[in-house]
């Protein structure tokens, strides 16, 4: 029998290695499997090697908002969450960029040596020049200029998205928070279509619709949704909440909770969308550079995400501290005028300024944001190498999870509204996984 040849994906490599058959000289990405060796989890959603990142995914969306809710004060400055999120982040990226290139540089060495004599034992040092090549080549068409186009809406947009999704962490349970979070799907499809003219079958559709409803069942009546909070907050204060009182928190959860979370949704598939064409495509050329372009790595991605998003969070925080400073210099003023004293005058403001940088944080603090910095990673690879629509299998399996752990471990009961909910979740999962548009 005649063995198949299989062609494996290429990258931007610069080391050259003699194939002994043919004679030809081989470049580096031809002898390793490729330049993202642990992104290369990710081939396709039902390989053996589709499950690690999706199956992390999926954890840190059910855990994510227990964490947050648990160690992350609710008057934490949740734009310096987000901003040391994206910190850690870019951390995570650097790490995963250089590991992969040296764990590719390794094989290319090992494949090389094999063609001339046995191969030695595995040096640390040896495969350091290599790796350096190989990033060095990965770079030659990099400009600032390209960061700008590939990244500089999606890190706007994540930006954004940050600061509601952990002020949606502070006022929504987890259950109800991954369930807001399904409308991910629909507003990836939607994106993803207009940004990328992606189609969707008929069925498809349908089960986009399936996915709409079941978020709405999920939650139960109106009613109860907001009375299962309301109800665990008397329980805490010991005392019977008056109508003005739950009044309040029906608002408190739907302008803090429910509308931040929505937000973040929308905003998520949108910079989803524009994620997954920068990393999937030829993305470069500023002015006068229209010849060079750089396929994008997932960690080199996340780099360039992560510092933009940065930039515009530490860019409001400045705004923001201006904005404190003129106003306290005019309240100082005000009560100079007013004869009133600095001690009346700190005490008044205290409640009406925003809170300090680190005010309110902890070591415990790190948890969260660290677990959400590493799932941000995942979402990177998942848009690389699936697409952001099918980040949505991720999202239900955390779903399904979240509403376990609830049972588990808190050992509240899962409401009928919840129940049927994930049935429909995952039945308009499979449908729109199973059911993709024909190709002519």
């Amino acid at each position: 029998m005649r063995r198949r040849r299989t062609s494996t994906p290429t990258i931007t490599a610069g080391v050259d290695a003699v194939d002994a058959p043919s004679g030809r000289r081989k470049r580096i990405d031809e002898l390793s499997p490729s330049c993202d060796v642990v992104a290369s989890l990710l081939p396709n959603l039902l390989g053996s090697r589709a499950l690690p990142c999706p199956s992390r995914a999926t954890f840190n969306y059910a855990i994510m908002p227990r964490l947050s809710k648990k160690y992350i004060h609710p008057q934490t400055n949740k734009q310096s969450v987000a901003l040391v999120e994206e910190i850690v982040k870019m951390g995570l990226g650097v790490g995963g960029w250089i590991v992969t290139a040296y764990c590719n540089a390794a094989a290319a060495s090992s494949n090389k040596s094999l063609l001339v004599a046995p191969p030695p034992l595995p040096s640390f040092s040896s495969n350091i020049e290599p790796t350096l090549t190989l990033l060095s080549r990965q770079l030659q068409n990099y400009s600032f200029q390209s960061t700008l186009l590939a990244a500089g809406i999606p890190s706007a947009l994540y930006a954004l998205q940050g600061t509601l999704t952990y002020t949606s962490y502070q006022n929504l349970d987890a259950v109800t928070y991954n369930g807001l979070t399904q409308l991910k799907v629909l507003s990836s499809a939607l994106c993803c279509y207009l940004v990328l003219g992606q189609r969707q079958s008929l069925v498809q559709v349908l089960s986009l619709g399936i996915l709409m409803i079941s978020t709405m069942v999920f939650q139960g009546s109106w009613k109860d949704w907001f009375g299962r909070e309301t109800k665990s907050i008397d329980m805490v204060s010991g005392s019977v909440a008056t109508k003005s009182d739950r009044a309040y928190d029906y608002n408190r959860r739907l302008i803090l909770g429910v509308l931040p979370c929505i937000g973040a949704t929308l905003l998520s598939g949108l910079a989803g969308a524009f994620s997954q064409r920068s990393l999937q495509t030829q993305v470069g050329g500023g002015i006068g550079d229209s010849g060079k372009t750089m396929h994008r790595d997932a960690y080199f991605y996340t780099i360039e995400i992560s510092f933009l998003s940065a930039v515009c969070l530490a860019f409001s925080m400045g705004i923001e501290y201006v904005k404190n400073c003129i106003s306290t210099r005019r309240r100082r003023t005000t009560s100079a005028n007013n004869d009133k004293s600095p001690t009346d005058y700190d005490q008044s403001a205290s409640t009406t300024t925003t809170t300090h940088f680190f005010q309110h944080w902890t070591y415990a603090t790190l948890l969260p944001i660290s677990a959400k910095a590493s799932a941000g990673l995942l979402t990177a690879l998942v848009h690389r190498h699936l697409g952001s629509v099918i980040k949505g299998f991720a999202l239900v399996l955390g779903l399904v999870f979240s509403a376990l752990l609830q049972f588990a471990i808190e050992g509240d009961d899962l409401t009928g509204g919840q129940v049927v909910g994930t049935v429909l979740v995952l039945l308009g999962s499979w449908l729109h996984f199973t059911n993709g548009p024909k190709r002519h």
